[in-house]
């Protein structure tokens, strides 16, 4: 089953009444897959601040001038990320956690766990947490979890990132390095069930080839194994289908690749940013207007660049692409919700009615074959 068909049967059982899954607050943990915006006062952060710099002063400068040229300071640049869409389909919301009444404490470049010479996180800043150090500062301030908190984990990206620029060929070592990654990954989602966590949704890696399949193969296996019950996003496949497929998703076939920082207006991505650049939708403004002197900040390529383009840059989805993964995110949760007895019913007459219509029309043509 393709994920066209996947969606359209999951709308189509949600019509028949309302669904089960309802929850109280969002939770989220991982990196720039999640982050809704954990940077976005970068640009106003006093010197030796490190709550809410990137530790790299012109990153930070970059993204207070998109910031003030209408940016969110999130990946996708203008728009909302999968997080806060998915999060208000059920009526919450997905703010980052260094923000008043924020939840989600994903922060972009976090690994899942501290790594040698590095820390928890690519960017430079030595104090912003590792997706493991985001769950237990969680716990050790909130030791109960609801059973009606939505937790969400994006996870890996950033562990991959490192193993292929530290170990090279080196793949016996860059596997070990995953294998220590993952574990205490799964250590810490299993403490978040232990705690009371019921919904852990699981978003696959983009990627699935070397070491990315390695991560997406044994991340889940490790989850199994750990007893832990969650709903899997299968990113990856999604992203796949949306390419074979670019008119069905409503993407302009020529703009479904990630971006190329310096390529000007050939790029394929929704932002557009100088030669260098890596990650820039979270410097991106919501204008066309190229950048002035002195003030360096990364463009859109078009007005509607952000529906045209599957990316907004070399690595995320454009805000098209947040809200068709939240789609496809939301319906898994709904197809793992146990209906009310009162929805059963209502979805056991909408199929029966189906049965009798195919019956009818299959009688009806054959009488006229008779006649």
């Amino acid at each position: 089953m393709n994920f066209r068909t996947f969606i359209f049967i999951a709308a189509s059982l949600l019509s028949c009444g309302p669904a089960q899954a309802q929850f109280t607050e969002f939770l989220g943990f991982g990196d720039s897959t999640l982050d809704s915006g954990w940077f976005k006062g970068a640009g106003a952060c006093a010197a030796g601040d490190t709550s809410c710099g990137t530790g790299s002063t012109e990153r930070n400068e970059r993204i207070g001038n998109a910031v003030e040229r209408g940016g969110t300071g999130s990946p996708v640049g203008v728009g909302l990320m999968h997080s806060e869409v998915l999060a208000g389909k059920f009526g919450l919301t997905a703010a980052p956690a260094n923000q008043p009444g924020g939840t989600n404490y994903a922060i972009s470049g976090a690994l899942s766990n501290v790594a040698p010479g590095t820390g928890g996180n690519l960017q430079p800043n030595p104090t912003l947490p590792s997706t493991v150090q985001q769950i237990t500062g969680y716990l050790a301030t909130h030791p109960t979890v609801s059973n009606q908190a939505l937790i969400t984990i994006g996870s890996g990206g950033n562990d991959v990132s490192y193993a292929r620029d530290t170990f090279g060929a080196d793949v016996t070592g860059g596997r070990a390095f995953l294998d220590v990654q993952i574990s205490q990954l799964v250590f810490a989602i299993s403490q978040l069930q232990n705690a009371g966590g019921q919904t852990i949704l699981i978003d696959s890696l983009q990627g699935n080839s070397g070491y990315a399949a390695y991560f997406n193969q044994n991340f889940k296996a490790s989850l199994d194994a750990a007893g832990i019950n969650y709903v899997y996003a299968d990113v990856y496949n999604l992203i796949a289908d949306i390419k074979a497929n670019p008119l069905v998703y409503g993407f302009d076939p020529l703009r479904i690749e990630p971006g190329v920082a310096g390529a000007g207006g050939a790029t394929t991505s929704a932002c557009v940013a100088g030669g260098g650049a890596v990650g820039w939708g979270v410097f991106c403004a919501n204008t066309t207007t190229p950048s002035p002197p002195g003030e360096p900040y990364a463009r859109l390529f078009s007005a509607n660049a952000q529906e045209t383009s599957l990316y907004s840059d070399d690595q995320h989805l454009s805000a098209h692409g947040q809200r068709l993964l939240a789609e496809y995110e939301y319906n898994l949760l709904m197809q793992s919700a146990v209906p009310e007895p009162s929805t059963w019913a209502m979805m056991l007459l909408g199929f029966a009615g189906v049965g009798y219509m195919t019956y009818c029309r299959r009688k009806h043509s054959r009488a006229l074959a008779v006649a």
